[in-house]
């Protein structure tokens, strides 16, 4: 609501204008404008101008970002949603990565609780950060840094340059000689010189892989002055240069110490190592994120489901109360009941109510969550049901296997690898300049010159031209002969010679390589507590997936037993028996027995995600490749060599397409190898996938992890045998076992699907004859 009329505002800043003395606007024309009434303000109470500020509108109504069309939120007054939507781990997945531009997580903390609840991180940081900087991944991020290899490259790149300028002069000067004359008459006067130039200049640099510059240069300049001692009034002189400039020694230097070429082929290679190196660093982060992610959605998926069956066991329980409600009522009218009876049914029954409001509400935030993750609305009157089956057979992965893995497939050991080659080229770098910079350089110039450009030109690549040589006219002077032009040619410049530039002391570099060499220890000292770090979850989430199976079947068995004494207390229930409250203590015990066991279940798929997420295996395991796209053949075969000499110093040349063999067989080793006192043979770590492209094979070189007796729920890939141990996770030979004294008491069976004793069958009472 606008508080004022255009007309009555335009004529009350006019007004005002006019009484603090500002200028007549340029765009208003006071000729025409027309007369604006006057009114008296109509008496208005304090509470009636507070309602006009209150319902006015300040905010513009147009914005950049158009109102989301959301349905109103589900609550547990009204749940359930107009259509149930039965939705598969596979297909959630496939929705959550298609709805990734940024890549939403939910960050676990050092005991599996997640960081903030099972909310998304946000992309604002709670830590004082702008908004939209936050510390969240997106799909655009290996692209950005992708960019930095060409900038890299770009270096090397041939810079053309061209120049044209005219200009005039006329001075008059006190000199004649100054001014290009001699005069020698009695009375003096200043001389006028009257100039006119003309200079244009083509030029091409390029830097090579050795660090050499390249120079080929054409300029032409025109000078024409009044000087009445030249031979024309106004002449051309051409020039064509080739310049080269080698670095021998150091690095070169511009006179603010910033480091303007390297010498030698690694050193300057290595600038663009070492952009190749950020961009697949930004790769393994994003592979990282998208791994963090696909956990993110399983946890989810699976809570959702935990939380079904939670509902499901509340409502149930809410119906076993309202009918044990309707008997106790039915025997109190009927005058075999007891008030007591009917009070504890009652009260039995509001806890089972308050129960169900809670679980529903439990399955709405939760479904919210799980849209939240996959990038859905937060409602669109659909209910999630998830339909896949949670793994229920036992998954016993190998250590070694594991150990191999985490090494190999680990996104934060990866990129703590590349950091530490990243930082070794930077101690080359820094190397490079301990040296003293000595250049050698090499200029080759053809000259030309005549009144004409074409003529200068021609001169230039090799016409002859008629001039005189002042030895060969005192010559002929000498010889009484008069001296003659003659006609010459091939008007050439060159010019060798070295420069060397040494900082005495060196200081500047001894303290940058010393900084570097700081860098690498310090990059290997993080690496190193990555690797531990990395495998303390290892065996954090081997300890997870054992324990959650058995407390899974575990509670598995205490729903059974559950369910058995519910079903005999609601049959001496029935008979009259026994009280009211060891029923409901019964129907109580088994809805939480049935919530435990989900809890648990949900828990051990967890688990297993988390486990594969920390070998790094994730993305395999769910059949999920991160394609980089095709690459040249010879970036493979330069990577293959990168990753052949990473532990050499200094690594061998792989420039070449194919990499050219050693010139002399391998010299052995003098000193005979002793093994580490304590120390194990080391087992051969698996090699790290190629990237996909024409050469590349499998993006998984080792079979994903399948539990045993179930097929994946994402490959759908046959099941294999009970008891089979998955084909990524071989199990190690078994140790025999010590020979123990044999216990008199008998022990209880083994279970078919795992190694917990079964229950013992409880001695209930028979049930009395109707």
């Amino acid at each position: 609501m606008r508080l004022t009329k255009r007309g009555t505002r335009l004529a009350l800043a006019a007004a005002f204008c006019s009484a603090v003395g500002c200028q007549r606007l340029p765009y208003l024309d006071q000729a025409k404008a027309k007369a604006v009434p006057h009114a008296e303000p109509e008496p208005r109470s304090l509470e009636q101008q507070d309602r006009d500020v209150q319902q006015a509108n300040y905010v513009e109504r147009r914005s950049l970002v158009p109102l989301p069309s959301v349905d109103p939120p589900r609550t547990p007054q009204d749940p359930d949603g107009k259509e149930p939507w039965p939705l598969t781990l596979q297909d959630a997945i496939r929705i959550g990565l298609d709805n990734s531009e940024v890549v939403r997580v939910i960050s676990l903390g050092a005991q599996g609780i997640p960081v903030g609840g099972f909310e998304p991180t946000p992309i604002a940081t709670a830590a004082g950060g702008a908004l939209g900087q936050g510390n969240l991944t997106t799909v655009y991020d290996p692209a950005i840094q992708e960019t930095q290899i060409a900038l890299a490259l770009a270096k090397f790149d041939a810079q053309l340059t061209s120049s044209a300028t005219w200009g005039r002069s006329e001075q008059p000067f006190n000199n004649a000689i100054q001014a290009g004359t001699f005069s020698t008459a009695a009375v003096k006067y200043p001389v006028i010189f009257d100039q006119q130039t003309e200079a244009f200049t083509n030029q091409v640099q390029k830097l090579t892989g050795t660090g050499g510059l390249v120079t080929l240069a054409h300029n032409m300049n025109f000078l024409g002055t009044n000087s009445p001692t030249n031979v024309f009034q106004g002449a051309w002189t051409t020039a064509t240069q080739l310049q080269f400039v080698q670095p021998l020694l150091g690095a070169t230097q511009s006179p603010n110490g910033q480091v303007t070429q390297y010498s030698g082929l690694e050193a300057n290679r290595a600038q663009i190592v070492i952009a190749r190196l950020n961009a697949d660093t930004a790769v393994w982060t994003f592979k990282a994120a998208v791994q963090e992610e696909v956990r993110s959605i399983e946890q989810q998926y699976w809570a959702l489901a935990q939380q079904h069956v939670q509902l499901w066991s509340r409502e149930t329980a809410v119906q076993l109360g309202e009918e044990v409600l309707r008997r106790e009522q039915a025997r109190l009218e009927a005058g075999t009941g007891a008030i007591p009876s009917v009070a504890a049914a009652r009260q039995q029954l509001e806890q089972f109510r308050l129960d169900l409001v809670t679980a529903t509400s439990d399955v709405i935030t939760t479904e919210r969550q799980l849209r939240n993750i996959l990038g859905l609305k937060p409602t669109d009157n659909r209910r999630i049901i998830p339909v896949t089956e949670p793994t229920e057979a036992r998954l016993e992965p190998n250590w070694e296997v594991s150990l191999s893995q985490m090494i190999s497939f680990q996104p934060d050991i990866v990129r703590n690898t590349l950091l530490v080659r990243l930082n070794e080229l930077q101690l080359l770098l820094a190397r490079n300049q301990l040296l003293p910079a000595l250049n050698f350089q090499a200029l080759y110039q053809w000259n030309g010159f005549g009144h004409l450009l074409d003529q200068a030109e021609s001169v230039g690549t090799g016409a002859a031209i008629k001039a005189i040589d002042p030895l060969i006219q005192l010559q002929q002077r000498a010889s009484g002969l008069n001296g003659q032009p003659g006609y010459f040619h091939n008007f050439q410049t060159y010019q060798v010679g070295f420069t060397l530039q040494i900082p005495l002391g060196f200081r500047a570099a001894l303290a940058n390589v010393r900084q570097q060499q700081l860098n690498l220890l310090r990059q290997r000292a993080i690496l190193q507590q990555v690797v531990h770090q990395t495998t303390h979850a290892l065996a954090r989430f081997f300890l997870e997936v054992d324990a959650n199976y058995k407390q899974f079947k575990t509670a598995g068995r205490l729903r059974d037993a559950a369910q058995q004494n519910l079903e005999a207390q609601q049959a001496f229930y029935e008979q009259g028996t026994i009280t009211i409250d060891q029923y409901l203590n019964a129907l109580n015990t088994w809805s939480r027995a049935v919530a435990l066991e989900a809890q648990y279940k949900t828990s051990y798929n967890i688990s297993i995600a988390a486990l594969e997420e920390a070998k790094g295996t994730l993305l395999a395991y769910d059949n999920i490749a991160v394609a980089e796209g095709p690459q040249p053949r010879k970036a493979y075969i330069q990577a293959r060599d990168q990753q052949a000499g990473h532990f050499q110093v200094p690594f061998r040349p792989n420039g070449n397409l194919h990499p050219l063999p050693p010139a002399s067989g391998p010299v052995a080793d003098p000193v005979i190898p002793q093994p580490s006192p304590g120390l194990r043979p080391l087992d051969p770590k698996i090699p790290l996938p190629a990237p996909l492209g024409p050469l590349g094979p499998a993006p998984s070189p080792v079979p994903p992890a399948v539990p045993a007796g179930e097929a994946s729920h994402l490959t759908g890939q046959p099941a294999a045998d009970p008891g089979v141990a998955p084909a990524s996770a071989a199990a190690p030979a078994p140790t025999p076992a010590p020979v123990v004294a044999p216990d008199p008491t008998p022990a209880p069976a083994a279970g078919p699907d795992d190694d917990l004793p079964t229950l013992p069958p409880e001695d209930l009472p028979p049930l009395p004859k109707e």
